[in-house]
């Protein structure tokens, strides 16, 4: 769909004022990236899915959705008094809104609130969500622009940790000689799959959501392809995972932090994410996550392993 007025792809005359929501195409890629690694550590949800088919890393390239399927919509930095970017240099951009073709969105707003929100309702009515996840602000300025109520709402809140302080990979839990944790793989997915489960009934599915256990099986193997994750073993059987869901530029979101209810309390979930956070500080990157603020114990966890809070995140789902 175009806005009226503006032809898909165009960018605005700075001479027009308000600048207006426009489609993002190959030549916006730089501008976009560059605002994306600009405080990733909120905002790896949208790179990581940008990057996921094309790999991650400083070198990474950002791969836009197909057109039919999804979106990715921009607004340029407003400064009526200059002129124009041109196409070489290209606009700086201010906000994006990402409308992956799994029918999320990722919503980054303008920092000022004006009438910027309207001019994103007539491009992104065109993909219905099924959800709306991001910080909180942006959620609700998305979700008011498009007159959206949610049927169920998650809070969280978002931590990150600038550096990661080096443990062996493959390591003894201190008080547990049984207990070691190793990286897993695509051969764990048996293994893994009760764990997995498990997490999904206790910290993800919603009131509106049944278990799913076909998509429970297909999302944790495309995560054993594609994402780190670590397991501690005890007696052959794995107790606890921990892994990241997201991978940015130069962060990794870390979630599916789940151990056995029979295990907790023992330091198995530290010693799993210090193997964790390890492997991320080995590649040169930073850890992100968020977590609900009711989650006592995990909000505990986390500040011990000197995450600090970031601010307020929130997934907003539409339809079971």
């Amino acid at each position: 769909m175009k806005a009226p007025g503006l032809g898909t792809g165009s960018r605005p005359s700075a001479r027009t004022g308000a600048p207006r929501w426009r489609r993002a195409v190959g030549a916006d890629i730089p501008a976009l990236s560059a605002f994306l690694r600009e405080g990733e550590e909120r905002r790896v949800g949208f790179s990581g899915r940008l990057l996921r088919e094309a790999g991650f890393g400083a070198s990474a390239s950002v791969r836009l959705p197909s057109p039919l399927r999804g979106a990715v919509w921009l607004v340029d930095v407003e400064d009526a008094s200059a002129a124009a970017p041109s196409a070489s240099d290209g606009p700086e951009i201010a906000g994006a809104v990402l409308c992956h073709p799994s029918r999320l969105v990722f919503p980054i707003f303008p920092a000022s609130n004006d009438d910027r929100e309207a001019g994103i309702s007539l491009l992104a009515s065109s993909f219905p969500p099924a959800s709306v996840t991001g910080m909180t602000e942006d959620v609700e300025r998305y979700e008011s622009a498009l007159s959206l109520e949610p049927l169920a709402s998650v809070a969280y809140r978002m931590m990150a940790r600038a550096e990661c302080e080096r443990q062996p990979l493959d390591a003894t839990v201190p008080g547990h000689p049984e207990l070691s944790i190793r990286r897993a793989f695509l051969a764990d997915l048996a293994a893994l799959l009760p764990l997995q489960e498990a997490y999904e009934r206790e910290e993800v599915l919603t009131r509106i959501h049944r278990f799913n256990p076909a998509a429970c099986k297909a999302s944790l193997a495309r995560a054993l392809e594609r994402q780190l994750v670590f397991a501690a073993e005890e007696g052959g059987v794995i107790v606890a995972k921990a892994g990241t869901n997201a991978r940015g530029f130069a962060v990794d979101q870390i979630g599916g932090v789940y151990t056995l209810p029979s295990r907790r309390g023992r330091g198995i979930a530290f010693a799993l994410m210090a193997a964790l956070l390890a492997e991320i500080s080995d590649q040169g990157r930073s850890p992100a996550l968020f977590v609900k603020p009711s989650n006592a114990a995990a909000c505990a966890l986390y500040r011990g392993l000197g995450f600090d809070d970031i601010g307020d995140y929130r997934a907003d789902y539409f339809e079971a």
